[in-house]
């Protein structure tokens, strides 16, 4: 299994790399390769690997002095892979491996070359492909703006990328995160593709849904780094405009990243910066807790492949309120949420219809618990880890491309 993300006890990718690891090696003899900076975090104390879990560290001799970090990360990442396939040769003279994953990063736009090694490919559950109109982008500005533009042309090249059609080439069976992922590969390689979430959760903690007691405001909560795209400007500007409704209702942001002081400057424009409860980070080990304390998950994220926090509150009972865009629609369901369908919508509506959401969940208790009991029991039923791995397993076992 290629995982360059990986790591115990994480969120995003490396946690998501990390659980496919350990529930494959429940049943499977696994040897995942990963970044040699991931090291400290697997072997860190009170770490302990799966009996058949074996992690290998890899870095190419000649990217040994790059540091990982939110510059270099998708280059490095690209280079690695690059890299990577002659290491995993050796590895399979070694093991003579029965399957080949790629798993993490997630991003349909890098390569994988896995499948050179003779023996069936799976490339995937990836994401990326994910988009949201111009027209909900209006009040992204600066870097963040740019950086969508970039995204955008990136994304369209990647389609007739040569390498990456030699790689999905080679692929015995392709997973996508999203139809839009689908949509978006060199267009040979679509109808092969399954949408298929990557993410998983482990099982609730509880079956119970915190109750909303008398004269109790509605506590609503967002979880998520803070970045143009990510939508807390439309969070912020829901919350707002529920509050000028009258409705009772407070509002947690937990998060940080480069947009945040765009979002402190709106909230301020719209009176409610100090209305706002602002928390930087949460460790992982406590986000239940956290999220155990509100009453609704409000994520109006515009392009996530997936959306793993949203996951996180259906397991502990929390409504979601999200778009019709990428990743978090295809996790919930229309009893444990609110999805707002952003067709022909501008921003100004599309927060109108946020607001609308909440006062939904502020003014009908029974159905607001009914859909928290939805979200854990979909969690239960659908979402597990052990099913996602399951499934994946299955879908080659039924592929006409097995060698």
């Amino acid at each position: 299994m290629s995982a360059f993300a990986f790591a115990p006890n994480q969120g995003s990718e490396p946690g998501v790399g990390w659980r496919w690891a350990v529930e494959l090696a429940k049943q499977h003899q696994v040897v995942v390769v990963t970044d040699v900076t991931r090291q400290h975090l697997v072997e860190a104390a009170g770490v302990e690997l799966p009996p058949n879990l074996q992690v290998v560290y890899f870095r190419p001799k000649w990217l040994a002095n790059v540091p990982l970090n939110s510059r270099t990360a998708q280059l490095l990442y690209t280079l690695w892979q690059f890299g990577l396939l002659g290491f995993a040769k050796r590895l399979h003279a070694h093991h003579h491996f029965d399957l080949a994953m790629h798993v993490t990063y997630s991003v349909f736009r890098h390569p994988s070359f896995l499948g050179y090694l003779g023996i069936p490919f799976i490339f995937g559950p990836v994401g990326g492909g994910e988009d949201a109109p111009w027209r909900l982008k209006r009040s992204i500005k600066g870097r963040e703006k740019l950086k969508e533009m970039l995204r955008t042309m990136i994304n369209a090249v990647a389609s007739i990328d040569p390498m990456l059609w030699v790689a999905y080439a080679k692929a015995t069976l392709i997973l996508v995160s999203t139809q839009d992922t689908k949509t978006a590969l060199p267009f040979p390689f679509r109808q092969r593709a399954i949408v298929y979430p990557n993410l998983g959760m482990d099982a609730p903690l509880s079956n119970e849904v915190r109750r909303r007691e008398t004269n109790e405001p509605l506590r609503v909560l967002f979880v998520g780094r803070l970045l143009g795209w990510k939508g807390a400007h439309l969070a912020i500007r829901a919350f707002a405009r529920a509050r000028e409704e009258g409705l009772d209702v407070e509002f947690t942001l937990v998060g940080r990243g480069p947009f945040g002081a765009t979002l402190h400057l709106l909230a301020n424009q719209l009176g409610v910066e100090k209305q706002v409860h602002w928390i930087e980070d949460v460790p992982h080990k406590d986000m239940s807790t956290l999220m155990q304390q509100h009453h609704c998950f409000l994520f109006p994220s515009l392009h996530d492949s997936g959306g793993t926090v949203v996951l996180e509150a259906q397991a502990n009972g929390l409504p979601v309120v999200c778009l019709d865009l990428g990743g978090p629609a295809a996790l919930v369901t229309s009893a444990s949420a609110l999805v707002i369908k952003t067709d022909e919508l501008t921003e100004t509506e599309v927060v109108e219809a946020l607001r609308d959401a909440l006062v939904t969940l502020c003014n009908d208790e029974p159905r607001r618990r009914a859909m928290g009991m939805s979200a854990v029991l979909h969690i239960k039923q659908n979402m597990s880890w052990e099913s996602r791995v399951a499934g994946a397993l299955g879908f080659l076992k039924e592929s006409a491309y097995v060698r």
